[in-house]
């Protein structure tokens, strides 16, 4: 292959990693959302209000007790006016089939928040990813975002949340959930270009032999 060639398609490939990284960059294209209705605001409640349902838009209960919906009542929502509750009239769950791809990896981020004046063993989710159990998330006075870092499955994954603790009504709340793909470090931009460059240096050098 000609030197001419060669440095043509490393530009080219420079090209495409350059114009990721600026999309990865702030002020970029976003990364695409897998969750549907990750902050349930596509569900209607009427301010101060709360209701229990057997599924909210994109999410399943799973099983009678159902998804408890608030509309900034007994808490604040973290983004938009709605969060949810799992221990309904008793601990539930809840659960999004997600459209992943095998072996990818994903960035996966929550918010919950342990209910006001309410005695921390009532409280606390369970997270699993698939079959992967992430924990059991407890003791936060405040909203807190818990980020992971997840690889998806053949056939998709199953992201479910659980309450545990008394089961007794009153339990911890869950706001802002978000799946995305990972998005590489600036530093594996700097290596694939400096990888391309080594590329073109020695094929420069096959050339001028």
């Amino acid at each position: 292959m000609k030197f001419a060639t060669v440095l043509k398609s490393c530009a080219a490939a420079a090209a495409i990693v350059v114009a990721g990284a600026s999309q990865a960059a702030p002020g970029g294209h976003a990364a695409v959302e897998l969750i549907s209705n990750g902050s349930f605001e596509q569900n209607l409640q009427a301010s101060g209000t709360w209701d229990i349902y057997n599924n909210l838009i994109g999410w399943h209960g799973a099983n009678k007790t159902g998804i408890e919906l608030r509309n900034n009542v007994a808490g604040t929502a973290l983004d938009g006016k709605n969060f949810v509750e799992l221990d309904t009239t008793a601990n539930s769950s809840m659960w999004q089939e997600v459209n992943d791809v095998a072996g990818k990896h994903y960035t996966l981020s929550f918010a919950f928040e342990n209910r006001p004046g309410v005695a921390s063993s009532s409280q606390g989710v369970q997270v699993f990813w698939g079959s992967q159990d992430l924990g059991v998330f407890n003791n936060a006075s405040q909203w807190t975002t818990k980020t992971f870092d997840v690889i998806g499955n053949k056939g998709g994954t199953k992201l479910s949340f659980l309450a545990v603790g008394t089961s007794d009504s009153y339990g911890t709340s869950i706001d802002k959930v978000s799946l995305t793909s990972a998005v590489p470090e600036p530093e594996t931009y700097g290596m694939l270009l400096a990888g391309l460059g080594l590329v073109a240096f020695v094929a420069r050098r096959k050339a001028a032999k």
